[in-house]
Order: C-alpha cells, then sequence, then structure tokens
C-alpha cells in the first residue's frame, strides 16, 4: 500500500476552526479544569445595563465590531 503525501492545499481545503488541530487537542485533567474556573470571572449586568449591551448590539454603530460579537456568541462552545 502506497501512502499519499497530501499538499498544503489538500490539507487547508477541508479545515475549519473545528477541525483545525484536533490532532494536538488534549485532555484536561480535573486540576487544570478547576483552577481555569476559579481563574473565571462572572460577568452580571443589571437590568439598566444589559438593555444598554442589547441597544448597543442593535445600533448600527461599528457594524464590524457587532457583527464579530453577534458571531461570536452564536458559536458552540468547545466542550459542547
Amino acid at each position: 500500500m502506497t501512502k499519499k503525501n497530501l499538499t498544503e492545499k489538500e490539507l487547508l481545503e477541508s479545515m475549519t476552526s473545528y477541525t483545525a488541530h484536533s490532532d494536538e487537542l488534549s485532555e484536561v485533567s480535573i486540576k487544570e479544569w478547576t483552577e481555569m474556573l476559579e481563574k473565571a470571572e462572572l460577568i452580571a449586568l443589571n437590568d439598566a445595563d444589559f438593555e444598554k449591551f442589547v441597544t448597543y448590539l442593535s445600533s448600527g454603530t461599528e457594524p464590524a465590531k457587532v457583527e464579530a460579537l453577534k458571531k461570536l456568541f452564536k458559536l458552540k462552545a468547545p466542550w459542547e
């Protein structure tokens, strides 16, 4: 059986943010996961600030940033 060496173009053709570097993913230990969660900061908004945030997202102001945020919020979390 002969092994075909893929070109860089062929390797990159079907690569997405979900498939890139999948061979380099490792399991996270419970200790590492716990340390990460302990460092996480909760973002809590009162009703007024939440409304400001939603208004900002809905406004036409800086469309590239708003669209980037909307796209980010639609992404599935890597652990899901």
